[in-house]
């Protein structure tokens, strides 16, 4: 059987943009047995590669026309369509009704999951990973252009429904979301957490070779992220007498270099690293003491699990996506307020002076994940 992944991104050799999507194509492939290819739906005026296999997953580039800024996505529709039936042949993609077709993000992958629903019956799915759904914040930001897009958006995320068997959704938070923009979706939607590549992240057996009480975060520096309030949690630390924390921060981004003055007028001893390729970060992950991302707008986050699969506790926001797999008894210990950073460094000082430790789950292996999620699936598509 056929299984093909849609997707705007995914990791090549020159990049690890979409880690977790080739993570899960791996685990679709081993786990199924299906024929997993990648199609990636790149933009029209970029130089991305044609076609490529990366860690065993066929890779091929479908370039869609669109304005740019993600003005009036979908405009070129039939033309887009035309060229990808030609694509499709050129590639010898063969489709059918017992074919699988899983698109990531809704725009573009809602309008090719259609035109393979209408034209092959494939069973579809659409893959909902953030809490913006509909995209209403991507691209041009003129108000009154904005607005006559985004009820375009809405109009047809509503006009195409009806062609996607299943939304799978990242956590308990986005499936919210979801039913806000369509309450008739609720026997539609699978919750599949973003579970962890056990082989790539796990604990290393290597001494605490630091003097420091090391405190990792990895994210862009957006706002929504909020590495400003774990800042002023260490500021508070510092306050109340402990010394020796030592912050590394992973990510660049608009609001790196007010998080950098900050530190210097503080005093505070931070590491900023631009960058650090995924298969890295286990590295990283091991050298730290506790995890911390104060992120108040988070789908779920991959770099939760990541952490703790490597041995390292971490703490989070409360009512984000990451609720769904901290133990209700946990939950004290480590969620706090959002931008809440007296609480946050009352919470790094319990991780300091206890060395509080927290298992890794193995249900959130993304072996025992993805085989849940085709559980699912293949349930509902028998009731």
């Amino acid at each position: 059987m056929k299984y093909y992944i849609l997707t705007p991104f995914f990791p090549s050799t020159n990049s690890f943009r979409g880690s977790y999507l080739l993570d899960q194509a791996k685990a679709i492939q081993h786990i199924s047995g299906y024929s997993v290819k990648v199609i990636i739906l790149s933009s029209f005026y970029s130089s991305s590669k044609s076609s490529y296999t990366i860690e065993n997953i066929e890779c091929f580039t479908f370039k869609v026309l669109d304005f740019p800024s993600f003005l009036f996505p979908g405009w070129f529709k039939k033309w887009n369509l035309f060229r990808f039936n030609s694509f499709l042949i050129r590639n010898g993609m063969e489709c059918d009704s017992e074919s699988i077709v899983h698109g990531h993000i809704n725009y573009p992958s809602s309008v090719f999951l259609h035109f393979f629903k209408k034209k092959f019956h494939s069973k579809t799915i659409l893959q909902h990973h953030g809490l913006d759904i509909l995209q209403f914040d991507t691209g041009i930001k003129l108000p009154l252009i904005k607005s006559i897009q985004n009820k375009w958006l809405f109009k047809y995320f509503h006009s195409t429904n009806h062609y996607i068997d299943y939304h799978i959704v990242v956590s308990e938070k986005v499936k919210n979301e979801l039913l806000q923009i369509d309450a008739s979706l609720l026997q539609k939607i699978i919750v599949c957490i973003n579970g962890v590549d056990t082989t790539k992240f796990y604990k290393k057996n290597t001494p605490a070779s630091s003097p420091h009480f090391i405190i990792g975060c990895v994210a862009n520096f957006w706002e929504l992220k909020d590495q400003m309030t774990l800042l002023r949690a260490v500021n508070e630390l510092q306050i109340s007498g402990i010394k020796n924390i030592k912050t590394i921060f992973v990510g660049d981004g608009p609001t790196l270099s007010y998080c950098k003055k900050y530190a210097s007028k503080q005093n505070l001893l931070c590491e900023f690293i631009l960058d650090k390729k995924h298969n890295e970060l286990i590295d990283f992950y091991n050298s730290i003491d506790l995890f911390v991302l104060p992120s108040y707008y988070e789908a779920f986050g991959c770099v939760y699990l990541e952490s703790l699969a490597c041995g390292t506790p971490f703490i989070a926001v409360k009512n984000q996506g990451i609720d769904d797999v901290i133990p209700q008894k946990l939950k004290e210990v480590q969620l706090v307020e959002k931008k809440n950073y007296t609480q946050l460094s009352e919470k790094m000082a319990f991780f300091y002076r206890t060395n509080f430790t927290i298992s890794f789950d193995k249900q959130y292996d993304i072996n025992n994940v993805i085989s849940n999620m085709l559980h699912n699936i293949s349930v509902s598509s028998n009731e």
